[in-house]
């Protein structure tokens, strides 16, 4: 084989070693670049996971302190409600000063111990029943008493009260549901 013969076998040889290179080093760049795109992908779901766990964690914060702030917005509601029922309760109570009243003050009277009673503190429109029932008891008139009675006996140790707003007071937390039950019912 001649110096020209060899100089293109080498030629040959070596554009075909030139071209397996490039082949390899092209699939090689295929293959990293394929890997790197995998793993960007990769990073994307996990960033996009943490993303969404983090826009699902504001979020259920966000919603749990609108839940407590709609709370605490409709136990205001509701104690104010509560207040303005009770108040419109007291305002009623002169309204059960009907002409059958004489008979439930002696009811409520009749409902205290059997004892001398020193002080009566009544509604001043009450003094007269209060003066025939209890005779040598004091009769002091109150205008804060609607109806109803505060006797006091052995200089103030024994108290009962007995009036219509003491009344009130004590079923006021049985009947209170019951009113905004039915308010409730009224508004829908």
């Amino acid at each position: 084989m001649g110096f020209e013969e060899l100089l293109t076998a080498l030629r040959s040889e070596g554009d075909e070693k030139r071209r397996i290179v490039r082949q390899e080093g092209a699939a090689e760049a295929a293959r990293l670049k394929d890997e790197a795109a995998a793993r960007l992908a990769r990073l994307g779901e996990k960033f996009q996971q943490e993303q969404a766990r983090t826009i699902a964690a504001q979020a259920s914060a966000i919603l749990s302190e609108a839940e407590r702030s709609a709370r605490r917005t409709r136990l205001a509601a509701a104690e104010m409600l509560a207040q303005k029922l009770y108040q419109l309760a007291r305002g009623l109570l002169p309204c059960l000063r009907v002409k059958d009243y004489p008979r439930i003050f002696g009811l409520l009277a009749a409902e205290l111990p059997p004892i001398e009673w020193e002080t009566l503190r009544v509604n001043p429109a009450d003094a007269g029943i209060a003066t025939d029932l209890f005779p040598r008891a004091r009769i002091v008139p109150d205008t804060a008493i609607c109806g109803g009675m505060e006797a006091l006996a052995e200089e103030g140790r024994i108290r009962v009260i007995n009036t219509l707003e003491k009344r009130l007071e004590r079923v006021w937390p049985e009947l209170l549901p019951v009113l905004i039950e039915e308010t409730e019912q009224c508004v829908n």
